[in-house]
């Protein structure tokens, strides 16, 4: 560590409240790889939740600049209930910066985490499934995403140490395989991680060097080739395999097999794409019989006979018929009609047809002998295959070489990895008995993970462990429920394991001692950690992610058990299961996204509304941070407020655009919810007309519907006029008369008298893609709206003339999350943007940034402006309300 970031700590003193690790000069400036390091020999409570707030949003600020990385800290802080520490975040110097302009009110948010060691980040898409392992002495996890790549990474370091596509890309629809489970075995020494990928190849990979180490296939039949016996073996893409049981080496490969047949006495193999000339193969010696003739005439004669002519270059035509495949004498018979079907090619061996390729088929159609031998479908492989009494799975490895692992003597550690006996083909590989039918991949006995995917729904069984000298197994129940089984007759061990409100989806076990430990998922959203020996649950459960955790597995650091997650919001995280659990007085709200955020006073108080994925609709008190009332449980796609009366109510538009107008703080309806007929609504405002209060929907439709709030009836028809959906509608005052302000798809602003439901003037245009939010202000005491754009502009238009004053460039514009920030004489002095995890505050008359941009632990989704400057920011499920520079 260097001096300079030396200067602005404690020194390196002992544990305890003031060691070094929790100075803030050390947390805002130090090497952040470094700091992360030191952070592991945090003691006491007080060092291990600074570690917690450090370790929250790592994966944000780690690559941010030392101001950013201080407003960020700061609102982790914030979100773990330490306010304190919060301000001391705030006030650090950064050399060379200025000091901290906002500052944070208060935040909501689970708590930080003390049990979080790191967060691993470069996925593109939400990851959804891990597995662990411990290669060559450090812990490993490794991950899948939807953005169809796994990666390994080092658990102990957070490095990323290999990263692989998850599968082929399809050649119709060029889509590359994503991976629907994952899991990590030790086969012969080596810890190899398997992925079972949507195309339904089961694929190996060394997680030492991160090399393809083979893939599973399935067995097509037993055979003696020049008396040599030989197992047949074809994979995914239909490459038929041809393997040595004597010595397990690989004899022979034939892509796009199609079908196995007898041939003048020898074994053959057909091969050919659909479409494409077959090949006819002795498996004997690996050359291919006959050739490949292009069809010059193909028709119909005699009694349904069908005969087709070929021609070599150079060489006179040849007659053949395709019922016999035997060539005919003599010129073509006289035809009946044209061959129904198109042959393209005849593929002839020994003088005789044997194939026909047909330009609107996929396959060919046999002739002669290898007619006779079909049963009506092409080559089939089994997974249902047994050595003795045993079922083996087939693994073509990355050497040419067939292994066999024993599913039934597999072992599995409590960590979960299972332990296989990777036996050489030659060993007994004669004694291959096939069984009848196709099977199923085996993946639960190959892995010991249960269903195809956590994310496919089908409850969770863990591998078999022992529990008190018997061996068990946890299975996840429908109502959320954790049971512990008997392995031997699958009865219950006690009652199950409560607290998921969904079916247990994903579970994993590790040892902490004596104690078993189990971490489990579900659609709940939630991680929990279960003490298994005692049957109850084990701490609080697991949060840092912002949705959906689709995966858990566990491993062991430095002797401690830890878990591993995968989670929606493209992130893997590293859990230590039995950390001592910490933390300030934070504030718990949404479970799921904030969509929808407004600012009103509710008995006179100040309060923000905020509608959350989790279907609640909750009320913050601006000056404490606390709820002011119950949850409103409603379904909220767009959110506002109103005043009806002396009374503040929420309107809320649920996704199948229905409209609930409700008392926040009782959840009483104030009239029966109302249909839109939008199909949906995508925006709400209010206004005031003729003393009473009105709501305005923008539709999909590309309407604009106008209602009696009081009563929900409409009170004309929609407002018509644009040419693409309504995306965004506020209001304002002309003149003393009220109108409305919209935007929409077709790149147009316009203007509304709302006495008359006529358009006022001609579209505002300037904007080059659709228009994404509308806000009204006052500039110089000129009504003014502020519009941004999917085409990354903020615009400024005067309402009275209609004429654009500001067009700028606006970083994050295309979001739709857009608040201005009034100054003293009500003018805007900031537009606050948000883009993804980054807040832009920049001057609306230059464009210029007016302080650095906010960095937040997940994406912005909605801002509003609050009274004395303060700004409501909602970011994946929390909100914090940050107070301006001077306040």
């Amino acid at each position: 560590m260097s001096d300079d970031q030396r200067e602005n700590g404690a020194g390196t003193g002992p544990s305890g409240a003031g060691a070094w690790w929790t100075d803030p000069g050390l947390l805002v400036n130090g090497d952040p790889a470094q700091v992360g390091q030191l952070l592991e020999a945090a003691a006491d409570p007080r060092a291990r939740l600074a570690a917690a707030v450090y370790r929250a949003s790592a994966d944000v600020h780690r690559a941010a600049a030392p101001v950013q990385r201080r407003q960020l800290l700061a609102l982790d802080a914030a979100r773990a209930g330490d306010m304190e520490l919060s301000a001391r975040l705030r006030d650090t110097a950064v050399p060379g910066q200025p000091a901290a302009q906002w500052s944070v009110e208060w935040a909501s948010g689970a708590g930080a985490d003390t049990r979080l060691l790191r967060t691993f980040t470069g996925h593109d898409g939400p990851v959804t499934a891990v597995a662990a392992a411990v290669v060559g002495g450090r812990p490993v996890a490794v991950s899948a995403s939807r953005d169809t790549t796994v990666r390994v990474w080092d658990v102990a370091t957070g490095d990323r140490l290999h990263e692989w596509a998850a599968g082929d890309v399809d050649p119709l629809s060029s889509l590359t395989a994503e991976v629907l489970s994952i899991a990590t075995v030790e086969a012969d020494g080596r810890v190899l991680a398997l992925t079972l990928d949507t195309d339904g190849v089961v694929r190996a990979r060394d997680l030492e060097t991160g090399q393809p180490a083979g893939e599973l296939v399935s067995a097509v039949e037993t055979t003696t080739l020049a008396g040599h016996p030989v197992v047949l073996t074809m994979d995914a893409a239909r490459t038929l395999q041809v393997w040595d049981t004597a010595t397990g080496a690989r004899l022979g490969t034939y892509p796009s097999i199609v079908e196995l047949g007898d041939l003048d006495g020898r074994r053959v193999a057909v091969t050919g794409a659909a479409g494409c000339p077959v090949q006819v193969w002795d498996l004997a010696t690996g050359r291919e019989l006959g050739e490949t003739l292009e069809v010059v005439e193909a028709g119909e004669y005699g009694r349904g006979r069908a005969y087709a002519v070929t021609a070599r270059d150079g060489g006179a035509p040849q007659t053949w018929d395709l019922s016999s495949g035997e060539p005919l004498e003599g010129p073509a018979p006289e035809a009946d009609g044209l061959l129904s079907g198109a042959a393209t090619a005849l593929t002839v061996v020994h003088g005789r047809a044997v194939a026909v390729t047909l330009v609107d088929q996929d396959e060919p159609e046999f002739l002669g002998e290898l007619a006779d031998g079909r049963h009506g479908t092409s080559v089939r492989g089994t997974w249902d295959v047994y050595l003795g009494t045993s079922r083996v799975a087939l693994a073509a490895t990355a050497d040419g070489r067939l292994h066999l692992w024993d599913l039934t003597a597999g072992r599995q550690d409590v960590g979960g990895i299972r332990v296989l006996r990777s036996t050489p083909a030659g060993e007994r590989l004669q004694e291959l008995v096939l069984g009848p039918g196709s099977g199923d991949v085996p993946w639960g006995p190959l892995t010991g993970r249960s269903g195809a995917a956590p994310a496919d729904g089908s409850p969770a069984v863990s591998p078999p462990f022992d529990l008190a000298g018997r061996t068990v197994v946890l299975t996840g129940e429908k109502d959320g429920g954790l049971t512990v089984r008997d392995t031997g007759d699958g009865h219950p061990l006690g009652p199950p394991l409560t607290g998921h409100t969904g079916p247990v989806r994903a579970v994993a076990t590790a040892s902490a001692g004596p104690t078993v430990l189990a971490a489990t998922t579900a659609p709940d959203r939630t991680v929990r950690v279960w003490d298994v020996t005692a049957r109850q649950p084990y701490g609080e459960p697991l949060t840092g992610h912002s949705g959906q955790v689709w995966d858990v597995a566990a491993t062991v650091l430095d002797g401690r058990p830890v878990a591993v997650t995968a989670g929606a919001d493209h992130t893997v995280r590293a859990w230590d299961l039995t950390a001592p659990q910490t933390g300030g007085a934070h504030r718990t709200g949404h479970s799921g996204a904030v969509r929808g955020l407004a600012v009103a006073a509710l008995d006179g108080r100040p309060v923000a509304l905020t509608a959350g994925t989790d279907r609640t609709v909750r009320t913050w008190d601006l000056a404490t941070g606390r709820q002011a009332a119950d949850p409103l449980q409603t379904d909220t796609a767009v959110l506002t407020t109103a005043l009806v009366g002396s009374r503040t109510v929420a309107v809320c538009a649920a996704p199948d655009g229905t409209v609930h107008t409700l008392d926040p703080a009782t959840g009483e309806e104030l009239h029966r919810p109302f249909p839109t007929g939008h199909g949906r609504v995508l925006d709400l405002a209010t206004a005031v007309l003729d003393g009473l209060p009105v709501l305005l929907t923008a539709g999909s439709d590309r309407t604009t519907g106008v209602w009696y709030l009081t009563t929900g009836t409409q009170l004309r028809e929609p407002l018509t006029g644009h040419t693409g959906r309504v995306t965004a509608v506020t209001t304002a005052v002309l003149d003393g008369r009220p109108v409305a302000v919209t935007g929409s798809w077709d790149r147009t602003v316009r203007r509304w008298d709302l006495t008359t439901g006529h358009q006022i003037g001609e579209p505002l245009t300037g904007h080059t893609d659709w228009v994404t939010a509308l806000t009204t202000t006052t500039v110089d005491g000129t009504p003014t709206a502020a519009s941004t754009g999917r085409d990354g502009t903020l615009r400024l238009w005067d309402l009275t003339t209609g004429e654009q004053t500001v067009g700028i460039p606006a970083p994050g514009a295309a979001s739709g999350a857009v608040a201005l920030l009034p100054a003293a004489d009500g003018s805007p002095h900031a537009a606050a943007i948000g883009h993804d995890r980054e807040l832009h505050l920049l001057d609306p008359a230059t464009g210029r940034g007016t302080a650095a941009d906010l960095l937040f632990p997940f994406p912005v989704h909605a801002l509003a402006a609050a009274p004395d400057g303060r700004l409501v920011v909602a970011f994946g499920p929390e909100i914090a309300v940050l107070r301006p520079p001077g306040e």
